[in-house]
């Protein structure tokens, strides 16, 4: 078999190209011709090979905003996304574990159409924000991100903020942190209770020294937690998760354009380290400990088929949430035979419901 390397230039100022300069190298290959006999040669027949789909190329990088946590004093590059007019209201929208700015891929275009200013964020450890091995990744550090984030931008109008899975638990983490008049509401997609899915103190006492096992020896980086990794990570499992394991109801959005924006980033360094810092961290604040202290309005719109935070069961059941909320505007939409990831899997729906119940909004 014949093999081509191709050789290509990236133009320092194209315009999806990261930033920096970079010098296109030419390649030379050699190679040797040898002549046989012209005798025709029998052919061995030849199995038909699979159709394998082009990888969509998916823009990672966008801008950049230097933020220092303020634990650590390390400084950082976080990656976020704007769309739309910066005059118009703002709209923050978070990710849920392992996702990014571009997990939004359906709703910004939405969002902007309606005349928001949409800013998407990677969270620290995530999608093309870095990935420091050293930090102690939690709810906490988040939140610190997101208030900063906000303040740096000091927009003159308050924000909604969004998020799902854990990105619900820091929407309403970095509400309560801000000041009231900077925020006049959450949406929550699918709210997690915790970073990870169990604190010690929920658990009986019988089975708190496995979940220690667990977290600090099989998913230790320098332990079993390298493999597991590896294994989490091929496309074969990220595909079978998304169609087999709820968090998709409807499949018809895992498409090979997910897939990438997922995979992606698994390949950076130092995503092996978050990965794993972040199964094997703590749960931080519940969402029933948060919703007290946050008065704005708040609107739910929670899949019914989603197995990991499910709506009407486990210990931080997303139904009792208006019970918690300091104020007296908690709005709860249930979408039928929705998974874990509604505003990508019934993004027409909540765009709809997003986008009314914010013109509601005072």
């Amino acid at each position: 078999a014949l093999s081509a390397v191709k050789a290509f230039t990236v133009a320092p100022n194209a315009p999806n190209a990261p930033t920096g300069t970079h010098t296109g190298v030419p390649i030379q290959i050699q190679y040797q011709t040898t002549l046989h006999s012209t005798q025709p040669q029998p052919q061995e027949p030849q199995e038909p090979q699979e159709t394998i789909a082009p990888v969509p190329l998916v823009r990672r990088i966008y801008s950049s905003y230097q933020w220092t946590n303020p634990t650590s004093s390390q400084t950082h590059n976080i990656n976020y996304r704007f769309e739309g007019d910066p005059t118009n209201p703002p709209i923050l929208l978070i990710h849920g574990f392992g996702a990014n700015v571009n997990h939004f891929r359906n709703n910004i275009p939405a969002l902007t159409q309606a005349g928001y200013a949409v800013y998407a964020i990677d969270l620290l450890g995530f999608g093309a924000s870095d990935k420091p091995k050293d930090e102690e990744y939690c709810i906490e550090l988040w939140i610190d991100l997101l208030a900063d984030f906000i303040n740096f931008l000091d927009h003159d109008r308050p924000w909604v903020i969004a998020g799902n899975s854990i990105g619900g638990l820091c929407s309403l983490g970095v509400t309560s942190k801000l000041a009231t008049d900077q925020v006049r509401g959450v949406t929550l997609f699918n709210c997690a209770g915790g970073m990870t899915s169990f604190r010690y103190e929920e658990l009986p006492i019988v089975l708190q020294p496995i979940l220690y096992f667990l977290q600090k020896v099989v998913l230790a980086p320098n332990g079993y937690g390298g493999a597991f990794f590896q294994n989490f990570k091929t496309r074969k499992n990220v595909e079978s998760i998304l169609l087999n394991q709820g968090v998709y109801g409807d499949t018809t959005n895992v498409d090979e354009e997910l897939l990438e924006i997922l995979l992606g980033p698994s390949d950076d360094d130092g995503a092996k380290e978050v990965f794993l810092k972040v199964f094997g961290g703590p749960a931080g604040p519940s969402p029933e400990s948060l919703l007290p202290s946050i008065q704005q309005p708040i609107l739910a719109l929670w899949g019914l088929a989603d197995p990991w935070t499910p709506l009407d069961r486990g210990l931080h059941p997303g139904k009792n949430f208006g019970e918690y909320h300091g104020g007296d505007d908690f709005t709860l939409v249930p979408l039928d035979s929705c998974g874990h990831c509604p505003h990508d899997e019934a993004y027409e729906v909540v765009n709809k419901e997003m986008i009314a119940w914010m013109e509601g909004l005072s």
